[in-house]
């Protein structure tokens, strides 16, 4: 009996290894955009301390309230700036989601190639046991007679 081999095996572990890199790095990319959005928090709240720290004051001058409009203008320009960034990573993810799903379906191609060569080596193994069988069975009752 001879034993199964998948002539394609090693290109199947290689998609595994592509697909699984792939994902990686999408998770990479997730990452990045959390990291994102942690700063915007960060700043926005930040912006809201001062706000409050100058807005509770008993009595505020004018350059506070300057210096408070300046800020919330920057604050402003930041978020724009990290909205910005989150676009383009959202649009990179976007990318490698489909490339995670192209590794995904070489892959599971390949597995599927992988079962119908599994599938018909156990159909001809069982031809094969079934055929001894038969032969065992014959030479058995032959032997009797």
């Amino acid at each position: 009996m001879k034993r199964f081999d998948f002539p394609l095996e090693r290109v199947l572990r290689w998609r595994r290894e592509q697909a699984s890199l792939e994902e990686i790095k999408l998770q990479q990319l997730r990452s990045e955009v959390a990291n994102v959005q942690a700063t915007r928090r960060q700043i926005e709240s930040e912006r809201a301390q001062s706000e409050s720290h100058v807005l509770t004051q008993r009595s505020i001058d004018p350059i506070s309230l300057e210096s408070l409009d300046s800020y919330r203008q920057y604050v402003a320009g930041k978020i724009r700036q990290l909205e910005y960034r989150k676009l383009q990573w959202q649009a990179k993810i976007a990318e490698q989601l489909n490339r995670v799903i192209a590794a995904r379906r070489q892959f599971e191609l390949l597995g599927r190639l992988k079962q119908k060569a599994l599938d018909g080596w156990q159909d001809s193994m069982n031809k094969e046991q079934e055929q001894l069988a038969a032969e065992l069975f014959l030479a058995k009752s032959r032997r009797k007679n």
